[in-house]
């Protein structure tokens, strides 16, 4: 990271460039190992979820001018759009850094037991914690699979294998501050819907792809869950929609006993041929070489 003029910030993407990194993928960056000592450096996280746990060594920052001193065996999230300041790091700090965007976890956490401590740490609270050796050890061994899969160049399922294990790291993460910290429950009337919401999209294999279907079970208009999940999520419900609806047909599709024709009819889609058009636009290949490559 380099100094800047005030209320002039480098983004979260420069900064990693600045420090010599590569930063290929919009959705993630993430490194380990001996990170390079940095004084007064400040960066705009803009879009992006931090994580970093220290394992060695220390480090001052400044995070929304709230002053963090983080040593070996500590777990620090910062939320999107903060304003982090490094003040000084050690010669010998160690850690593991990621950064994951929002639109990726808006997409991928749909489990409302993750929704309501990420909730919190977007509203700039549980923020900090100490780590037992267990916990610590536990999300080493996650990220080890995370490095290794990123490593796997010819791998079919490298992105998919990716995500998965992005969200294994963050289901530990949300487990340690639900341990020590108690969650709010006094949620915002947009907040309430987008968690039914979510709840509907988890039950079954057989959903309906319009919004319309779930506005209806929850007694609202289409206009109100679109602006109740977009203001808690900053993402459309039919992003969510598509997204279990992706996720189902892959579990179907890794059932040599079904057609394509059934798994289409399953899912609800009237022709094929739009189950197909639509798998293909969520994965980048269509069912029936998704299932070849199984």
């Amino acid at each position: 990271m380099t100094s800047n003029s005030q209320n002039s910030y480098l983004t979260l993407r420069e900064s990693i460039i600045n420090l010599g990194y590569e930063w290929q993928e919009k959705d993630y960056f993430f490194c380990h190992g001996v990170l390079p000592i940095i004084n007064d450096a400040i960066a705009d996280m803009k879009e992006y979820v931090g994580i970093l746990l220290c394992t060695d060594g220390n480090i001052d920052l400044i995070i929304n001018e709230v002053d963090y001193h983080i040593e070996a065996s500590t777990l620090l999230i910062a939320h999107p759009s903060s304003i982090v300041h490094i003040i000084r790091s050690k010669k010998q700090y160690k850690g593991i850094l990621l950064f994951i965007s929002r639109d990726f976890l808006g997409k991928h956490i749909i489990n409302t037991q993750l929704i309501k401590p990420f909730r919190q740490i977007s509203k700039n609270k549980y923020t900090l914690t100490k780590l037992t050796n267990q916990e610590q050890k536990n999300l080493i061994e996650i990220y080890k699979l995370i490095y290794r899969k990123k490593e796997s160049k010819h791998s079919v399922f490298q992105l998919e294998t990716l995500r998965n294990l992005f969200l294994a790291f963050i289901c530990e993460v949300a487990e340690i501050f639900l341990k020590g910290k108690v969650i709010e429950n006094n949620l915002t009337r947009n907040e309430e819907i987008t968690d039914s919401f979510l709840s509907l999209l988890s039950k079954a294999i057989k959903i309906s792809n319009k919004t319309a279907f779930f506005a209806d079970q929850l007694n609202i208009s289409s206009k109100h869950l679109i602006k109740a999940v977009k203001t808690t999520t900053g993402t459309s419900p039919g992003v969510f929609i598509n997204e279990k609806i992706a996720d189902n047909a892959k579990i179907l599709l890794a059932d040599n006993r079904l057609s394509i024709s059934q798994i289409s009819e399953k899912l609800g889609f009237s022709e094929t041929s739009s189950f197909s058009k639509f798998f293909k636009k969520q994965t980048g290949i269509s069912p029936s070489l998704f299932r070849e490559k199984l």
